[in-house]
């Protein structure tokens, strides 16, 4: 199993940042997602789940995710969701957004990928730790460059 766990300072206010993450603008964080579309909204969000496309490679993968945790207060917020991957990876991720100040917040991105059968667990011994590593810190950038973006848009 790989776990991660790592913070960017966001120079946007807490409920900006929040957006960041809306559905609907999911694609601008992770590019190789190619659709993503409502299964079910459940109130309260956690149980919602959500069918998405993945391009990995030259193929296509499709899995559901689930949202297992969801907090939206003023001055903290959070979601937690999981999926398998290609019936090989068991992933979890949580997005947590903390104010720093009225204009600035924190994220600490966590999660874990845990193989989900033999050749998912021999893959991520086999160099899986390099490969997540590179993933979860091209998300954080995209995620930095979208909250920059923001803050201009709003200046």
């Amino acid at each position: 199993m790989i776990t991660w766990r790592e913070e960017r300072q966001l120079d946007i206010p807490i409920e900006e940042a929040w957006h960041l993450f809306d559905h609907t603008r999911l694609q601008r964080l992770i590019p190789n997602v190619v659709q993503h579309e409502v299964i079910e909204r459940k109130p309260g969000v956690v149980g919602s789940t959500y069918r998405q496309t993945y391009m990995q490679g030259n193929r296509l993968e499709t899995y559901i995710v689930t949202d297992l945790a969801y907090t939206n207060e003023p001055d903290f917020k959070q979601n937690t969701i999981g999926f398998t991957l290609a019936k090989i990876f068991k992933i979890e991720m949580t997005f947590t957004l903390k104010p720093i100040d009225h204009d600035r917040c924190l994220l600490i991105y966590t999660g874990k990928n845990e193989g989900a059968n033999f050749v998912g667990k021999s893959l991520l011994s086999l160099g899986g730790e390099r490969e997540n590593e590179k993933i979860v810190h091209g998300l954080l950038q995209r995620v930095e460059e979208e909250a920059a973006k923001q803050k201009k848009n709003n200046a």
